[in-house]
């Protein structure tokens, strides 16, 4: 009987809960609470949904979580928010992360891994940590996700009916996709050769 093939888990395999998102969505003002709720989405099915209650006051920051796995465990917990110094500009000089509910560990991305029910951050599990796809690529093939992002963001960016250019110029997002695109196209003599030689 053929072994099974045990691939590590990767982040793109997992739903996420991205700190950029929240702060960009306008969750997370300064002296405010709000809720509302997430739906992650995959190949246009809905693949989960989930409850979140932000709250950033001075006496108290944090993320409270709430849904269901598989339509049996309910989970219901805080994500701790931390605000560090920082110099970078637009912030007032402070960043803000969320603490891991596994590890304490700082992020600003914590994954969903499955089998677990918690978000936490990628190296919460020890050993069984989520890798990057990067991570996982043969050495000498290592320029070639490089070359495969570049489909990877037009699957994201494109959709049927978007404005490509406005007014004889290139849209913002358009302009991005073909500076990639550029990159791409002066690496590829380079892997075509790669490919030869193995």
């Amino acid at each position: 009987m053929p072994r099974r093939p045990n691939f590590p888990t990767t982040t793109d395999e997992t739903q996420r809960l991205e700190l950029a998102f929240l702060l960009r969505s306008g969750l997370l003002q300064p002296d405010c609470s709000r809720s509302t709720t997430l739906t992650w989405s995959s190949r246009g099915e809905v693949t989960g949904r989930i409850g979140l209650e932000a709250h950033n006051h001075e006496n108290g920051r944090y993320l409270r979580l709430h849904y269901t796995v598989n339509g049996a465990t309910s989970y219901d917990y805080r994500v701790e928010l931390e605000s560090v110094p920082s110099n970078l500009p637009g912030n007032g000089g402070q960043r803000l992360y969320m603490v891991c509910p596994v590890s304490g560990r700082r992020a600003t991305v914590l994954y969903l891994r499955a089998g677990t029910g918690t978000f936490a951050h990628r190296l919460a599990y020890g050993p069984d940590r989520l890798y990057y796809d990067s991570q996982l690529e043969p050495k000498r093939l290592r320029g070639m996700g490089k070359y495969f992002a570049v489909d990877r963001e037009w699957e994201k960016e494109y959709r049927k009916g978007r404005k490509t250019h406005y007014r004889g110029r290139p849209t913002r997002w358009y302009a991005r996709l073909l500076g990639l695109e550029a990159q791409a196209d002066a690496v590829a003599p380079q892997l075509l050769q790669l490919l030869q030689r193995c």
